[in-house]
């Protein structure tokens, strides 16, 4: 342990006296010798792998605002924003796994200019539900859909390119009310998405999945009545964005937030029948 904390912020005043102790260790100090890998034991609960043939995609949410002439932008936040030491809240992300037989349902078989084909339920749940909501706070757990629409729109057949236009709305969790800022278990959203997605007909694989949504949130996101990030205006502005990840790195395998932390027996990830 250096600098004589447990816990640091991330910022130059803290971080740069830790540094400089650091780079004063021996070099020995600096770069312990690991343990043996063939002696490592494995996990009690191994960490699932990413469907065979399946699609990864990653999120990002953060909070919105409005400006003075009606402009969306970010919007700053801060982590206990009555401490003198507080901080802005960081963009959060996760990710998205979608099984063989999910994605490729997205595609249309003969696509023409003007076809277009609805999502499957099994999608539009999941994707909402995990990713169309607000979950600046990290720890939170999916929003059961009260009303849904995804639909792709063939826009252009282009030689061995397919491109599509993504659009959707949903409505999830508790309705807003009076008391919604006060109540356990209040959270709900609503929020319209727009995708422009791509096809290498070749491969039929998806090589662009880029979507940006603009929503509204509301209730106690934790399921409890006192935040970290306090928000004032009920319901408040959020945003999304997600990406196709088209590598396999380490990071970019760590299994969906809701797969690993809620679900399980009684709600599994994969909730349908089809692969």
């Amino acid at each position: 342990m250096l600098g004589g904390k447990s816990h640091l912020k991330l910022r130059e005043r803290e971080l740069a006296p830790v540094l400089e102790e650091y780079r004063k260790l021996a070099e020995e100090e600096r770069k312990p010798k690991l343990p043996d890998a063939k002696e490592a034991a494995a996990p009690k609960r191994p960490v699932p792998p990413p469907p065979a043939n399946g699609l990864i995609l990653r999120g990002y949410c953060t909070y919105l605002r409005r400006d003075e002439k009606g402009k969306i932008g970010r919007a700053k936040v801060y982590y206990y924003r009555n401490n003198p030491d507080r901080w802005a809240v960081e963009t959060q992300s996760d990710t998205l796994w979608l099984r063989e037989g999910e994605w490729k349902a997205l595609i249309p078989t003969d696509p023409k200019a003007g076809d277009r084909v609805e999502a499957p339920a099994a999608v539009q749940k999941r994707f909402y539900g995990t990713m169309g909501i607000d979950y600046m706070e990290g720890s939170v757990n999916s929003l059961a859909p009260r009303e849904t629409s995804m639909a792709l729109t063939v826009e252009k057949v282009d030689g061995d390119r397919l491109h599509l236009r993504l659009d959707g709305t949903a409505t999830l969790g508790r309705e807003v009310g009076e008391k919604t800022g006060e109540e356990k278990n209040s959270r709900g959203s609503q929020v319209r998405v727009l995708g422009f997605l791509e096809v290498d007909r070749k491969t039929r694989a998806f090589d662009r999945f880029d979507l940006v949504g603009v929503g509204r949130a509301w209730g106690n996101k934790m399921d409890y009545v006192r935040r970290e990030m306090k928000v004032d205006e009920i319901p408040w502005l959020y945003g999304i964005a997600v990406e196709l990840v088209k590598t396999r790195a380490p990071m970019d395998l760590i299994p969906p937030y809701n797969m690993l932390h809620y679900g399980g027996a009684t709600r599994p990830y994969f909730e349908d029948v089809t692969k």
